[in-house]
């Protein structure tokens, strides 16, 4: 498997290609803020791993510029520090997935197995879920009968666990990276926002429950498909 790491600091991005290199990933290093765009043009990674915390815009910059190069390359963050919103803003704006520095490299490299192994969830630069189109700039789902308007904190939630497809997410994630955990938040908050969901929605098995650990959205055949 190819991998782009895209990082300025020297310290990280040699201990996460040797890391890795020692589990058989074949490693590149761009230290200089994407100048050189070729090989991404050339589609030759699998994985981009980017610094969420580079000076600026530096980041979504280069991350928004990637997903218009190759819309189906994965992309993960490396956050060296900061907080939850830059989390935030890295998935909202095409990012895949995020961890945190420091790590067990073991943790890394079953993330990016993690993303060789989700399904394409990009078709023309959007989301999708079964039949339903995760629609950012209006808050909306849309498919080809009616648009869902949803709250603009249900879309969040909606659209992280559409990203996380593949697996559980607990509540914890979703406290961590869809609500400010340093807030006071009611204990049911979650719980409200999943009945809110499934109450707009056609395919209520869509979000699924997995008591004691979290939630998962399941992929589901579209009605057109069906007998």
């Amino acid at each position: 498997m190819n991998i782009l790491i895209i990082e300025e600091s020297k310290t990280i991005s040699q201990l996460v290609k040797k890391s890795l290199e020692a589990q058989g990933f074949d490693i590149t290093i761009d230290s200089k803020n994407f100048y050189n765009k070729t090989f991404v043009k050339k589609k030759v990674f699998d994985v981009v791993i980017i610094n969420t915390n580079l000076p600026g815009r530096y980041t979504l910059d280069i991350l928004i510029s990637v997903r218009k190069v190759d819309k189906e390359i994965k992309i993960l963050g490396l956050c060296s520090h900061g907080g939850w919103k830059d989390k935030v803003s890295f998935l909202k704006n095409g990012g895949d997935d995020v961890v945190s520095y420091p790590f067990p490299i073991q943790e890394l490299v079953e993330r990016i197995n993690s993303l060789q192994r989700r399904p394409k969830s990009y078709i023309d630069g959007s989301l999708y879920i079964g039949e339903y189109c995760l629609d950012k700039d209006n808050f909306s789902i849309k498919d080809k009968e009616k648009d869902i308007k949803l709250r603009k904190k249900e879309f969040e939630l909606l659209e992280y666990l559409v990203r996380h497809k593949d697996r559980i997410v607990s509540r914890c994630e979703l406290l961590d990276h869809v609500w400010d955990y340093r807030e006071y938040i009611g204990s049911n908050t979650i719980d409200v926002h999943i009945k809110r969901l499934r109450d707009k929605l056609d395919h209520k098995d869509i979000i699924r429950t997995i008591h004691g650990r979290g939630y998962k959205v399941m992929e589901y055949k579209p009605r057109s498909s069906l007998a």
